[in-house]
């Protein structure tokens, strides 16, 4: 895939975890599976690093930090957005799930580029 159609995509995933998070709170079903919430995070943001650092990877020597600190502010940002949604609120436990979810990502690229390359 192209690095444009990489980049398409980022902001399509943007779009999804932002219509994610307007869902108002009370809207959003119950989960009974303690830790579920982070493990779908962790899965968000492992996505969108794949994404992320396949868009970057061609536009800098330091994809991997870019694509990091990238991902770092969108959780950050998104985080900050929820506190204005009606009955959601912010985690830091949550962006530290997402933090994994971007490394875990950017390290299978990274193992994975190599297998292939």
């Amino acid at each position: 895939m192209s690095m444009r159609t990489y980049s398409f995509f980022v902001i399509i995933f943007c779009l999804v975890i932002t219509f994610g998070s307007s869902i108002p709170g009370n809207s959003i079903p119950e989960l009974y599976i303690f830790g579920m919430d982070k493990l779908l995070h962790v899965l968000e943001y492992f996505i969108f690093g794949y994404l992320l650092v396949n868009s970057v990877s061609d536009k800098t020597q330091y994809p991997v930090y870019l694509s990091f600190v990238l991902g770092i502010c969108f959780a950050l940002i998104d985080e900050t957005y929820q506190l204005t949604v009606i009955g959601r609120s912010s985690s830091s436990f949550d962006v530290i799930a997402d933090a994994i979810g971007l490394t875990l990502a950017i390290i299978s690229n990274h193992k994975f580029s190599k297998i292939i390359g």
